[in-house]
């Protein structure tokens, strides 16, 4: 007998993502350059010309670029007007999340309008996090400051994918949350039989060959401590960053509330919740800097 050299199949759950996936414009021919560009920008050996390159090409993502880059977010003194100097000025980590913002925002837009989820909410809800996770990256020097403004802003974006797999099953979700809070969305996944959005999220960032960290924390965001010890820091700050966002009031239909920070993650970043406190009042204006930035409000 014999054998064959063809991969195995993917589970079924994998395939569903990927196809979703795909519907939303994230993965597959249709997709846009925002995960090129994250992929070229995760790559410790890229060219800058190259980078500009492939911005110069999307005329959207080169006003975005362009836009946040003359920002109150980056508070630069004289304007820039072309992109390569804004990849010399902002640095290739600043144009990576500029470029996650744009991928997020092409998203959302296809995600349609017949949904359980405020997808607004959602888009600010990611900001917020995006913010908060930096700003604690920076404070505690235990993560990667870019790293862990990607994995904040993009840590929901399997949410998208659930709404193309199950949007009965998501409306299911939101209504069980806006009745008991306190439900985790874990159990409310299962209970609903739907794939869980931190698996979704976690094979798009594989599909875009993110690195592992990324691919880790956002696989375990909800629990920090399920993660692989060496990507354990990311995650944690992840997951702060989404409390944080959330106790800056920037809540929708699957998180309706801070509550109580995950005590695993603060362990982990060696905090307290006194430390968590003290981020948030800079947070607030840090965090609402980046939204006029990206969403031009």
């Amino acid at each position: 007998m014999t054998e064959s050299n063809s991969p195995p199949p993917l589970p079924i759950e994998h395939e569903q993502i990927l196809r979703a996936a795909a519907a939303t414009g994230t993965l597959g021919p249709s997709a846009h350059s925002g995960p090129r560009l994250m992929a070229m920008l995760c790559d410790p050996l890229v060219a800058a010309r190259d980078l500009v390159t492939l911005i110069e090409k999307d005329p959207a993502m080169c006003a975005r670029v362009l836009r946040v880059a003359n920002s109150p977010y980056y508070g630069l003194a004289r304007a820039i007007r072309t992109i390569g100097r804004a990849l010399l000025v902002l640095g290739l980590d600043a144009v990576r999340g500029i470029a996650a913002a744009a991928c997020l925002d092409r998203t959302m837009s296809r995600a349609g309008t017949d949904i359980a989820v405020d997808l607004q909410a959602l888009t600010r809800h990611s900001i917020a996090t995006a913010a908060a996770a930096e700003m604690l990256a920076i404070s505690r020097r235990e993560a990667p400051p870019a790293e862990a403004f990607i994995g904040g802003l993009l840590h929901h974006l399997g949410v998208v994918v659930q709404l193309r797999i199950d949007p009965s099953a998501m409306r299911a979700i939101v209504r069980s949350r806006h009745a008991n809070p306190e439900a985790g969305i874990r159990d409310l996944e299962g209970q609903h039989r739907i794939v869980g959005h931190e698996q979704c999220v976690a094979v798009i960032f594989d599909a875009w060959h993110l690195p592992d960290s990324l691919v880790a924390a956002s696989r375990h965001h909800h629990e920090p401590l399920e993660a692989p010890l060496a990507h354990r820091k990311l995650a944690a700050t992840v997951n702060l960053g989404a409390h944080l966002g959330l106790a800056c009031g920037y809540a929708f239909g699957l998180e309706t509330s801070a509550g109580t920070p995950h005590a695993g993650a603060l362990s982990v970043l060696g905090m307290g919740p006194e430390d968590l406190a003290g981020i948030r009042t800079e947070a607030m204006e840090r965090v609402a800097q980046l939204q006029r930035a990206l969403l031009d409000v």
